[in-house]
C-alpha cells in the first residue's frame, strides 16, 4: 500500500534528475580509472581487455565516495536538539533494519553505512555476502568500529547460492551444517536486502535461493527501488519513460549492474509460491511518482 503524497510538479520534475546526478559521478570515476590504466600504468589496452577489473574499481571507488556522504542523505531539524534524520528512501531503513535478530545475512552490505542499525543482541552473528573486495577494508573498519567484528563475516560472494553457500562453509561457523542435511531448515532467522536485489544477476532465481536459505518463520527485510507502477493512480508513465531512458544511456555500466526497471515486488511474490505463498507479505510503496520508486517491508516465511 501507500500513503504518500506527490509533491509538486516542480519538485517530481527535479526528483527525475537524480539518478542523472548518480550516474555521472559514477562515470566520472569509470573515466578516470581508465584513463589511469593507459597513461598512469601503461596499460593502453586495460579498458578493452580488462572491463570488467575497470568497472567494479569505478565502482567501488564511486561508492565509497558516495556512502561517505551523510549529509546527502541527513537533514536536521532547526525546532529541536535532535540529531539529523535520514530523509527520501534513507529514511525507509532504520526502522526496518532494527528488527533483525538471530544470524543475519546481509545481501550486498557495501561499505557498511548501515552497519550501526545491526549492533542488536539480539542478532547472535551477522554474514555480510559483498562481491566487490574493494569494499572490505571498509567493511572491516566499520564492524571493529560499530564493536560486533566478533561476529561479523564478510563473504567474497555475491547473493547466488552456488557462491554463498561454499563462502558460509569457508567461514567455519558450521551455519550450514543442518542445511546440508535437511534444506528445509533453512540458515537465516533474518536475511536483508536493501537496495541490493536491483543488481544481482538472474534475479529470480536468486530470490528464489534466499527464499530456500530462510529458516521456517524467518523473515526477509526488504528496501529496493523498483520499475515505476506507471499503471497505477500513484505511479508516473513519465517517470516510467525516464527509467527506460537511464537505462540506454548506460545506468547498468556505471552503476554496478544495477537496474532502474526491475519488477522486485512481483518476483519477491513469487518465490513463496512453492510453499503456497508467504505467511506475512507486507511491502509499503513510496516515491511512486519518481525514476526511482521504492518498496519496503518484512516478508515472513510460512513455519513448519
Amino acid at each position: 500500500m501507500s500513503s504518500e503524497a506527490p509533491p509538486p510538479f516542480t519538485e517530481r520534475m527535479l526528483g527525475m534528475l537524480e539518478p542523472a546526478k548518480l550516474m555521472t559521478w559514477a562515470m566520472s570515476h569509470y573515466f578516470r580509472i581508465c584513463a589511469e590504466s593507459v597513461f598512469k600504468n601503461g596499460q593502453i589496452l586495460a579498458p578493452i581487455t580488462q572491463t570488467r577489473r575497470l568497472r567494479d574499481e569505478a565502482f567501488g571507488n564511486f561508492w565509497v565516495e558516495f556512502s561517505s556522504q551523510p549529509q546527502r542523505l541527513m537533514s536536521p531539524d532547526p525546532t529541536t536538539n535532535q540529531p539529523p534524520q535520514p530523509v527520501g528512501s534513507s529514511a525507509l531503513i532504520p526502522p526496518l533494519l532494527k528488527t533483525a535478530s538471530g544470524t543475519v545475512l546481509d545481501v550486498g552490505p557495501g561499505t557498511g553505512t548501515q552497519m550501526p542499525l545491526l549492533t542488536s543482541p539480539s542478532i547472535t552473528s551477522l554474514y555480510g555476502a559483498e562481491p566487490c573486495t574493494g569494499l572490505h577494508a571498509e567493511l572491516r573498519t566499520r564492524a571493529i568500529a560499530e564493536g560486533i567484528s566478533e561476529k561479523y563475516y564478510i563473504l567474497p560472494c555475491g547473493a547466488a547460492a552456488a557462491e554463498l553457500i561454499p563462502a558460509l562453509k569457508a567461514t567455519g561457523t558450521g551455519v550450514v551444517d543442518k542445511y546440508e542435511d535437511d534444506a528445509s531448515a533453512g540458515v537465516f532467522d533474518t536475511i536483508l536486502c536493501v537496495r541490493v536485489l536491483c543488481s544481482v544477476p538472474q534475479m529470480e532465481r536468486t530470490i528464489g535461493e534466499l527464499y530456500g536459505l530462510l529458516k521456517p518463520g524467518g523473515r526477509l527485510l526488504v528496501t529496493e527501488h523498483v520499475v515505476n507502477p506507471w499503471w497505477r493512480a500513484k505511479g508516473s508513465f513519465v517517470a516510467r519513460i525516464a527509467q527506460g531512458v537511464y537505462q540506454f544511456f548506460g545506468w547498468s555500466w556505471f552503476i554496478g549492474d544495477c537496474c532502474l526497471t526491475r519488477d522486485i515486488e512481483g518476483a519477491l511474490s513469487r518465490a513463496a509460491e512453492v510453499d503456497g505463498g508467504w505467511e506475512s507479505f507486507e511491502l509499503e510503496r513510496s516515491f511512486e511518482w519518481s525514476a526511482m520508486p521504492y518498496i519496503s517491508g518484512t516478508l515472513v516465511k510460512k513455519g513448519l
